[in-house]
This record gives structure tokens, sequence and C-alpha cells, in this order.
């Protein structure tokens, strides 16, 4: 069976989750500004806890991005070290769709149900994405965006919105969504069922490819 560690800062949120012998297995805290003291930790306890060696992993799972610039640089260095120390290839996951994941396994989404997940990116700017829930894994309908609030296109019948994005809900393009759910963050656990296809079918990288997903490419605010 497939084992695999999977790591995620991406946001306030920190969590390590393992997937070994059909089962999974979350570390899952609230941790805003403490992810390097705490993720390293994390993954020994996880691996302690299952007796299992880092190197019996097939794969390091990490959500890649769009996020929390901070959270992503420790996220990445830490999935650098782990996968060079260990021999191990990686899997990056979108955070969004990681979140959509989440979402679509908590509440049991219907086949070909979309999903809108949206993050706060600050400066007056949301991460958005687009997904269907299809054959129990979440798939794009479009890239991921970086976009003022006011360019979101929201326009899905019956879809859920989910991330604190939806705060700007009243500022996107048209009527908001059959549900709502600000509170939904991304996961170590849902980060790894969707790496898992992708594990299964050798796509995977050599741990130096392992790079962020910013989609801003810098976090200084830029005046005209």
């Amino acid at each position: 069976m497939t084992t695999l560690l999977a790591i995620d800062a991406s946001t306030s949120a920190c969590s390590v989750a393992l997937m070994h012998e059909g089962q999974v297995y979350e570390d899952f805290r609230m941790l805003p500004r403490a992810h390097t003291r705490f993720l390293l930790p994390m993954v020994d306890e996880m691996l302690a806890a299952h007796s299992l060696p880092l190197a019996q992993m097939d794969a390091l799972v990490f959500t890649a991005g769009p996020g929390s610039f901070t959270g992503l640089r420790v996220a990445i260095a830490t999935v650098q070290g782990l996968a060079f120390a260990a021999e191990l290839p990686v899997v990056p996951v979108s955070t969004l769709a990681a979140m959509a994941q989440l979402y679509a396994e908590r509440e049991g989404v219907a086949e070909g149900a979309t999903i809108l997940p949206a993050l706060d990116a600050r400066m007056d700017e949301v991460y958005f994405g687009r997904y269907q829930y299809r054959d129990g894994v979440v798939a794009p309908l479009n890239a991921d965006q970086l976009l003022p609030p006011e360019q979101v296109d929201n326009t899905a019948a019956g879809a859920a919105g989910i991330g604190d994005g939806w705060t700007y809900a009243e500022r996107f393009g048209d009527a908001p969504p059959a549900t709502v759910d600000q509170t939904i963050l991304p996961s170590a656990a849902a980060a790894l069922q969707l790496a898992k296809p992708d594990v299964l079918a050798g796509k995977v990288l050599p741990a130096e490819q392992a790079q962020p997903v910013y989609l801003r490419e810098s976090v200084a605010w830029k005046k005209q």
C-alpha cells in the first residue's frame, strides 16, 4: 500500500498527515506565526507514533500555495530537507484544491458539485479557484487566480463558496453561491487524497523541484 507524508503550512493553520496501510492520520493545529517552531516536531511525532522511518515513505506531499509567503517558504524548506535526507520524491498540491477536497469530504458533496475556494490575499485581493468534485477527488475547472474582489466570477449554480476570501463576497461579481463556509482551511490530510493518484501514476518530482506557487510576485505594496 502507498505510504505518504504530507505537510501544510500555507495559512495560519499547520498540519502533518500520514497515509499508511489504507488509513490517514493527521495532526492539525492553529499556529499563527509559529510554523517554524512546530512543523518539524510535528513530523517527528507523527512518524514516531506509527513507528515508521521517514525513508519508508513513497513520497512527501506538500501544499505549494497560494497562501502565506512565510508559511510556504517554511513548508518548502522542510519538505526539501526531509526529501533530500531520505532520497524521496515530492508531490505539490494546490492550497485551494486541498481546501476544496476537505470541504467535499467533510460535507459529502454530490458528484459533479462545484466548489469555489477563496483565501484573503491581503492588499485588497483574493486567491480564487474553481473546482469540481468527481470520483472522490476535486479537479480544477481553471487555474488558481489572484484577483481583486470585483473581478471574481462566482457564477455556479448550487456551488459552495469556502475560505476566508468570502469575507469579500459583497464585492464579487455575481450573486453568492448556495452555501458559504468561511471557516474552511487547507489540511495535509486532504492533500494526501489529491496526491495519491499522482504517486500511483509515477507523477512525482525530485526534491529540488519543490517550489512554492505564490501567484503574487512580491508582498511589497506597489505605488502607481
